[in-house]
């Protein structure tokens, strides 16, 4: 795993969102930032995309996880998308999981947990990245 990595977050204003920006650059994350799906459309579809994506479940223009989802899909290289919601919900949990999505989480975050689902999605799509043959990677 690289020395630091990048994490972006979509999202428009939530305070949970900004607890969670808070708690991964306290982990040693580089955070970045989309408000829309327009943004993380934009922001995934770049050569070396964020590897970890955490994504509310609803954004202001009408996009959702499923959507993030999708993009993160057709992104140049792996990318683990972790759906954030703001209460438990157990048929979220299930669709976001089956859908492909690589955690569902939920506030408040302990620093631990939160460290044990960063450091799994990160190794995870990193090791992904890694296994990609070399003519099949972005330069």
């Amino acid at each position: 795993m690289p020395d630091r990595i990048t994490a972006l977050l979509v999202h428009h204003n939530s305070e949970i969102f900004i607890t969670l920006k808070a708690a991964l650059e306290h982990q040693g994350l580089r955070v970045a930032r989309a408000e829309s799906r327009a943004q993380a459309k934009h922001a995934l579809g770049v050569q070396k995309p964020a590897p970890l994506v955490f994504t509310d479940t609803h954004l202001p223009d009408d996009g959702t996880w499923a959507d993030i989802l999708a993009l993160a899909g057709k992104a140049p290289l792996p990318v683990n998308v972790i759906v954030v919601a703001r209460t438990v919900n157990t048929r979220l949990y299930l669709d976001t999981l089956e859908a492909g999505a690589f955690d569902f989480i939920v506030p408040p975050f302990d620093a631990l947990g939160l460290a044990h689902v960063v450091r799994c999605a990160a190794d995870n799509v990193f090791m992904r990245r890694n296994a990609r043959p070399p003519s099949d990677q972005a330069a």
